[in-house]
């Protein structure tokens, strides 16, 4: 997950771990949408370069790229990370995210999940642009919008602790 729009590049050609992969256009927004699954059942939501969402098999939330800040989970919380330069190294900084502020940020996430399943419903409001998979496009539709139906009902759940270097 880049941590820059320029880093981003184009993630239908780049992102060769995530398959199946597509990008739609959504009315509602201005940049598109890319969601693409890894052969492990994790699974992406890239609403433009910012924000995006990385779940596991589950639809537990694994990582986070929000307001230009990554996130990873701590198990029962959410870890900003942030990096840190000086003459010598660059260390990677992590603040768990007190209990009001990981509410707050599922909140949010909620609400984009909420509003994209409202627009998925409506088939003239979601045009896909292009796609890498193996199944029918209407297939790959109907297996996001049950992606996107599971985040909503573990909105609140986190994947287990990503082990970090200590």
């Amino acid at each position: 997950m880049a941590l820059h729009e320029q880093d981003r590049e184009d993630l239908m050609r780049e992102a060769t771990a995530l398959f199946p992969r597509a990008e739609f256009q959504l009315k509602h927004l201005e940049e598109p949408l890319f969601w693409g699954e890894k052969k492990n059942g994790h699974f992406s939501f890239y609403f433009g370069s910012d924000p995006v969402y990385q779940f596991d098999q589950n639809a537990f939330l694994r990582r986070a790229f929000i307001n230009g800040q990554l996130y990873r989970t701590q198990g029962n919380t959410l870890a900003r990370l942030t990096k840190s330069h000086n003459s010598e190294e660059s260390v990677l900084l992590r603040y768990d995210l007190t209990e009001s502020e990981l509410t707050a940020c599922l909140q949010k996430m909620t609400r984009w999940f909420q509003e994209l399943d409202l627009v998925w419903q409506d088939p003239q409001k979601v045009q896909m642009v292009q796609s890498l998979a193996e199944s029918s496009d209407s297939e790959l539709r109907i297996l996001i919008h049950n992606q996107i139906r599971q985040i909503l009902q573990h909105s609140e759940q986190l994947a287990p602790r990503i082990r970090g270097k200590r």
